[in-house]
């Protein structure tokens, strides 16, 4: 079930876990086989390629070990350090906005009802959006935030820091 970024708020607001998946009732309740009780996780549908741009993207020159970074071409280098650079300011962007629209959200459940406090919601919402500032590090998880990996993934894309064709690519060409 798809859901929009209203509804994920939502959830998110009422504090309710969301389980997603083929298999839901291992989310919640392991399997049970010979006594021992684990949870079998789904892998990805990415490909090796697939993991290898997103990693690359989001980790930058860290993905690599030592003995790979000195047979690179320092051009290559830098143009990687460049697309970490812009992933790492669009996460952080992205996790000012979640945190910016859940905050939204509880103001109007907060003020929007009781007549007392309906001049408090008029000010905050008659107020322009609070913009994101690239300066202004958000060091919350993104697990906090409800930030799947699908969501970064999507952004990558939507942003050019991953390819436009990222989901049909297969292997390095």
């Amino acid at each position: 079930m798809k859901m929009n970024s209203l509804q994920e708020l939502e959830v998110l607001h009422n504090n309710m876990p969301q389980y997603e998946g083929a298999l839901p009732e291992y989310q919640l309740d392991g399997s049970n086989q010979n006594g021992k009780r684990y949870v079998d996780y789904l892998q990805e549908d990415f490909t090796a390629y697939q993991n290898l741009l997103y990693k690359r993207a989001l980790y930058g020159l860290q993905y690599y070990d030592k003995k790979d970074l000195k047979k690179m071409h320092w051009e290559k280098k830098r143009r990687i350090k460049r697309v970490n650079k812009r992933a790492q300011d669009s996460i952080n962007i992205f996790k000012q906005e979640r945190v910016n629209s859940l905050c939204d959200l509880m103001y109007k459940s907060m003020f929007a009802t009781g007549k007392d406090t309906q001049g408090v919601a008029k000010y905050f919402f008659s107020t322009e959006v609070i913009d994101t500032d690239i300066e202004f590090i958000n060091t919350l998880d993104l697990k906090v935030l409800g930030i799947t990996k699908g969501h970064i993934v999507e952004r990558f894309v939507t942003e050019g820091i991953l390819p436009k064709d990222f989901y049909e690519v297969k292997e390095a060409v």
